[in-house]
């Protein structure tokens, strides 16, 4: 009888250890983990349907009520949406002819007031957007990728403000006055329609905005092991490249413009670099440490 025990204390203790090991090994990805948090698999068809259903329903309530107090302060608004514009007149001595924007058609100032409440409505949207669709997302990821959603969302946001500033209060300004400059060359006079110029506004704000989530995007493909660092740095003059293309893509043809959009790009894919070695170097260290447990 005392060997018996002995061999099911000798048991519970191997029990005990092989569940810390599991543990560890479905901490890092390695392993299946059976702890679902709100597991998918019982909610029925419905109830899926209904959470989708709240899930779209709160950020597009979130940007309805943007676009009526933008409509409410429209003047306001657009007067802040002129400000690359006012600032590169500024900046190039231009005369009263560029004073104001002109519209085509009686249509095209309702075409501007709605694309300007859509563009607010949308940003201000945005953190919800990402928030509760993460949040939907969330009941069919192992623990190890929930870690990536919040951090992952917050830095999305911060990352397309940062590009979309970046844009608006220096690349815009800049970019303006060398369209200036060239008419002025020319001899042309420039006269801007709402349409052109906010078209040309957001193509360059946005475009910013979705280039700077790179070095999050390379991150998180690190974390996860589907990309390394040394394939990011063998990679650079064909990437360097592609970045020169893209800012061209999303510039006017000028080799200043042009330059301006590609120099921050490339910068952060170089700290992309930096931070997946980091990232890289974190994930060995806690695989080491998951596998010797």
């Amino acid at each position: 009888m005392p060997e018996d025990e002995d061999t099911q204390h000798h048991d519970d203790e191997a029990g005990l250890e092989a569940s810390d090991n599991n543990e560890s090994l479905q901490e890092y990805g390695l392993e299946e983990e059976d702890d679902w948090a709100g597991d998918p698999k019982k909610m029925g068809f419905l109830d899926h349907l209904e959470e989708l259903r709240w899930t779209i329903m709160k950020p597009l309530a979130v940007f309805f009520i943007t676009f009526i107090i933008v409509m409410a302060n429209i003047k306001r608004v657009s007067t802040l949406l002129m400000w690359p514009l006012r600032e590169a007149e500024e900046k190039m001595g231009v005369t009263s002819a560029f004073d104001a924007l002109a519209t085509r058609n009686p249509m095209g100032v309702y075409s501007a007031m709605l694309q300007i409440g859509f563009v607010f409505g949308l940003a201000v949207a945005l953190p919800f957007i990402i928030f509760y669709g993460a949040k939907f997302i969330a009941p069919a990821l192992t623990k190890k990728e929930k870690r990536l959603l919040l951090p992952g969302s917050i830095g999305v946001f911060i990352l397309f403000m940062a590009g979309s500033s970046f844009s608006f209060f220096l690349l815009l300004p800049k970019t303006i006055q060398i369209t200036i400059w060239f008419n002025a060359l020319m001899d042309y006079q420039l006269l801007w329609t709402p349409d052109s110029y906010l078209g040309f506004m957001l193509w360059l704000v946005l475009g910013m905005g979705v280039s700077f989530q790179f070095p999050l995007v390379v991150v998180l493909l690190v974390y996860l092991g589907i990309l390394t660092a040394d394939q990011l740095a063998s990679s650079r003059r064909v990437m360097i490249l592609v970045l020169v293309i893209i800012a061209a893509f999303l510039t006017p043809p000028d080799p200043f413009t042009q330059m301006m959009v590609a120099a921050p790009m490339i910068v952060l894919f170089e700290i992309s670099i930096w931070l997946a070695r980091i990232v890289q170097k974190k994930r060995e260290r806690d695989l080491d440490t998951a596998l010797a447990d």
